[in-house]
């Protein structure tokens, strides 16, 4: 059979981002709640362009593919509590499983697909306005492909400050009630892009303060309420070198609220281009600031620093 697979939207002079290839005998949930075995297999590359301007398209099927590599079944349940202004939600019920393949969850019975998984091999494409909340979420630990939270209506992504590795790229865009990205604590390392975009209630990203380098690029674009950047405030390098022409860019575009870009002051290289324009509030001290670390953009100057606010 061959495997669905999504895009990551971002910036179109970003890099391309690769997704992954599987091939494998998977048990899938049909669109009726029932379960049927695949024996056949086929391999579906796909790859994902990290652009700006593309908007995804909302997923028209849900079902997963994939199963466990052990015989173990334990439920992943949540204890939540506050914190300030911040939600912590607790894995209580570790899962043991790794689940090889990719994860689509559209709808709200399939919230329960990874109850007894703390790994996923794959992809995780988490899409609809069904899905009102990440919590289910909680006890997963490790993502081998790519992340997507995508035209969710969830308020926050307390659920998922429990994974440690994401081996493709972080992608959370135009989800409407999406009022803060905070924590991703346990995080320690982003293979692909890291992607924040079209979000349209969103005032701040902040936390991911474990990551050092995010290996592929950086775009926080076109919200229009976001007003602080203070994630990955221990992050080194946005990428190192170019791949096959494509780049790590740094894009923090087209954000007309945004005033704090402190989270990305202490970057210190660039495999790509910095774009940081379109912001009209943020001063250009505070991007000057930011391209006298950046090694590429001070040999080379490439990239655009225009549409911020001069008279500061």
């Amino acid at each position: 059979m061959t495997l669905q697979s999504f895009s990551i939207p971002g910036r179109t002079r970003g890099a391309l981002v690769a997704l992954a290839t599987l091939t494998m005998t998977a048990c899938v949930v049909s669109d009726d709640g029932t379960t049927s075995v695949a024996s056949d297999t086929d391999t579906d590359p796909t790859t994902a362009s990290a652009s700006m301007s593309d908007t995804m398209s909302s997923a028209d099927s849900s079902g997963s593919t994939g199963g466990a590599t052990d015989g173990t079944d334990t439920t992943d349940t949540q204890d939540t509590a506050t914190t300030g202004e911040q939600r912590v939600v607790e894995c209580m019920a570790p899962g043991t499983m790794a689940w090889e393949g990719d994860v689509y969850i559209f709808r709200t019975e399939d919230m329960t697909l990874l109850d007894g998984y703390n790994t996923v091999s794959g992809d995780v494409k988490i899409s609809e306005d069904v899905i009102d909340t990440l919590d289910f979420m909680a006890c997963v630990t490790s993502i081998g492909g790519n992340l997507q939270v995508f035209g969710t209506t969830a308020t926050d992504v307390a659920g998922l400050a429990n994974i440690e590795t994401i081996g493709g790229s972080l992608s959370i865009s135009e989800n409407p009630n999406l009022t803060e990205i905070y924590g991703f604590d346990a995080l320690t390392d982003i293979g692909g892009a890291f992607i924040v975009t079209k979000n349209p209630v969103l005032t701040s990203v902040s936390g991911v303060a474990a990551v050092q380098q995010v290996h592929l690029g950086l775009n926080i674009d076109e919200n229009p309420v976001l007003t602080s950047i203070t994630a990955l405030s221990n992050a080194v390098a946005i990428g190192s070198t170019c791949m096959a022409g494509n780049c790590p860019d740094l894009s923090v575009s087209y954000n007309p609220e945004l005033t704090n870009i402190d989270g990305l002051i202490g970057l210190a290289a660039l495999g790509g281009q910095l774009l940081v324009t379109g912001n009209p509030k943020l001063c250009i001290s505070k991007v000057q600031s930011l391209a006298d670390m950046l090694q590429q953009w001070v040999e080379m100057g490439e990239g655009d620093t225009t549409g911020n606010k001069e008279d500061c």
